[in-house]
């Protein structure tokens, strides 16, 4: 009934908002630890642990990346 299509394009920006700010919360750097300690016995938390400045790096780009396109969704809507 309500295909993608149909919809305005506005109703898709606060969908994609909410996803790139779901990917800003869990790659904030700040949470690395608690990444380290949930991944812990698994091939990313090796990764991590070995590899915290790389990791660090990647997550603090994904985190930029991830909060830019949320500000870019939401901007211009009141």
């Amino acid at each position: 009934m309500n295909n993608p299509e149909r919809l305005p394009s506005e109703t898709h920006k606060p969908i994609t908002g909410y996803l790139w700010g779901g990917l800003a919360v869990l790659t904030c750097p700040c949470h690395l630890p608690i990444l380290a300690v949930v991944l812990a016995g698994t091939t990313a938390g090796a990764f991590i642990g070995e590899h915290w400045g790389i990791a660090a790096l990647t997550l603090t780009g994904l985190f930029v990346l991830s909060v830019t396109r949320l500000l870019r969704a939401f901007k211009g809507r009141s």
